[in-house]
């Protein structure tokens, strides 16, 4: 019987590309955008990027696999709404009121509203930036700095 031995240290230098999208859209019209300006396919995965914590958390993940270039493309939302408890203290404690609160994927990167991350081969990082900040739907594109990360941990995507 043979034995695998995993180093962690594998899976930390992982190659990827990763850009931050600052848009007003909606993630399915960002995606549309995205696939009409680059040629790609992104598409909703029917799981979303979830993070069980005290709250579940939900982040839209859409993909698109470059079967040429051997690459994977991903748009990750960066917030995702979550509802508070009430505490149903107060004046108005047996009104229906929902709050919510927006909780970041990436806190360092807090005004950033999607990632894009792109995993393996591909053309070029100039090229890519260039493309993005031609889309109408994105106000200001630039490419993040993977290795000064402090949460990339939340960027696996099985």
């Amino acid at each position: 019987m043979a034995i695998h031995k995993l180093d962690l240290n594998d899976f930390q230098d992982a190659e990827y590309s990763l850009y931050a999208i600052h848009s007003e859209a909606e993630d399915y019209r960002l995606a549309h955008a995205i696939n009409l300006r680059l040629k790609t396919s992104l598409r909703r995965l029917k799981k979303d990027l979830d993070f069980s914590t005290s709250k579940n958390l939900f982040f839209s993940l859409f993909e698109w696999e470059d079967p040429d270039l051997k690459s994977q493309w991903n748009l990750i939302k960066n917030s995702c709404q979550v509802e508070l408890e009430s505490t149903g203290q107060g004046l108005f404690s047996n009104q229906e009121e929902k709050n919510f609160q927006t909780i970041r994927l990436l806190k360092e990167h807090a005004a950033v509203d999607y990632f894009l991350k792109i995993s393996g081969s591909y053309i070029s990082e100039k090229l890519t930036l260039e493309s993005l900040s031609k889309i109408p739907q994105i106000s200001l594109v630039y490419a993040v700095e993977v290795h000064a990360l402090k949460s990339k941990e939340y960027l696996i995507i099985n």
